[in-house]
């Protein structure tokens, strides 16, 4: 059941596991939920490909697109290329002299990866030129975020660091102590009016200031509970989501919980564990849940407003929310469209049969795709 190429050991103070390692640890390999079938739908809406592309060398980690200007961009293990958003057509491929693990990020005509030695790359986004090039404390386990002159990216090591994105040099370094046993935290920063959101281990959220990486304040998201290690581990994992003066962020074997950006007041919080993520419109906060449920909360309060089983045991992806709809991937490569007032499935296509890990990106009005194999899928919603 390993679902990416991550080691998932560290020799020093910390171990690091793969989510899904841990979940077969937790619940026994034979004992892991069973896919459900799917069934036929009645849709209501359209799913149709824009285009379609790939980039692979056959050694796919956990990677998810990003875009700047009017292109897409995508890493392989060995570089990263940029392909026109209007029809997919390849601008550019740059290979890399060492492995590159945690994905691309993309703003402000730059584009940076990193990689499994500390090496940070920044490449022009228009000619795929090195910009500059710096290293950090270990290695980058999840995808860099670009904001108002500022490269943030994490490393395995708990770290999180602020670079210059004209010269990749650093500007400050965020660091907290980690527990003994830690899931693998692929989580991206999230920025937003001068703030940093980082979801950590122990079920922490932090957020910084973008310009000097001082603390602004740090709350709880769910608290570690159990007798072993094992049960205590309540990692924030996926990316948290900011919208409108709310931050709302999950824990494995956690919660889902939202806070005032504020202060970082809580303002609800709910029980459900999840790795992959969540998403937030004007209404409601999505979850797709551990098992491959899809739940909806009110986003004023936490209600409980609908829970989709059917997906149960496929491996869903974090959703995304695109036109009124909400959008996940499965293991098998299929993209689920589902209605954002109930649940109820509106439309479904099959991208290349191999398993979309990360959300969806919605990206200039398009559904942008990354399949574990290296595929790459605009779709359009109708």
């Amino acid at each position: 059941m390993n679902m990416h190429r991550m080691p998932h050991g560290l020799t020093g103070k910390f171990a690091v596991l793969g989510a899904v390692t841990l979940l077969a640890a937790c619940a026994g390999t034979d004992n892991s939920p069973q896919p459900t079938p799917l069934s036929d739908i009645k849709a209501s809406a359209e799913l149709n490909s824009a285009w379609r592309t790939s980039y692979s060398d056959g050694k796919l980690y956990r990677f998810a697109p990003d875009a700047t200007g009017d292109a897409v961009y995508m890493a392989g293990v060995n570089g990263i290329a940029g392909f026109a958003m209007p029809d997919g057509a390849k601008r550019f491929e740059v290979r890399s002299a060492q492995p590159l693990a945690g994905g691309v990020g993309a703003a402000s005509g730059l584009v940076v990866a990193g990689t499994l030695k500390g090496e940070v790359y920044g490449w022009e986004a228009a000619t795929g030129q090195l910009r500059w090039q710096t290293k950090v404390s270990s290695e980058m386990v999840s995808p860099p975020v670009i904001a108002e002159g500022v490269v943030v990216v994490r490393t395995v090591d708990g770290r999180v660091t602020g670079l210059e994105a004209k010269d990749g040099k650093q500007r400050w370094q965020f660091v907290r102590s980690q527990p003994s046993l830690v899931l693998r935290n692929y989580a991206p920063a999230a920025i937003a009016d001068g703030a940093v959101y980082i979801g950590m281990a122990s079920g922490r959220l932090a957020s910084l200031s973008l310009a000097d990486g001082r603390v602004l304040w740090e709350s709880q998201v769910a608290q570690p509970k159990g007798a072993t290690e094992l049960e205590r581990i309540s990692d924030v994992t996926s990316a948290p989501v900011v919208d409108k003066g709310m931050v709302c962020a999950v824990a494995f074997q956690g919660k889902v919980a939202c806070f005032a950006v504020s202060n970082g007041s809580m303002l609800w919080s709910r029980d459900i564990s999840s790795y992959v993520g969540l998403a937030m419109d004007a209404d409601k906060v999505y979850v797709s849940d551990e098992v491959g449920n899809v739940q909806a909360f009110e986003r004023s309060g936490g209600r409980s407003l609908w829970k989709q089983a059917a997906l149960y045991g496929r491996r869903i992806s974090g959703p995304a929310v695109i036109d009124g709809k909400v959008a996940v991937g499965d293991f098998e490569g299929y993209v689920h469209l589902l209605s954002q007032a109930d649940g109820s499935f509106v439309a479904r296509m099959s991208t290349d049969k191999s398993r979309v890990l990360v959300a969806p990106r919605v990206i200039s009005g398009k559904l942008i795709v990354q399949t574990e194999s290296g595929g790459l899928h605009a779709l359009a919603v109708k």
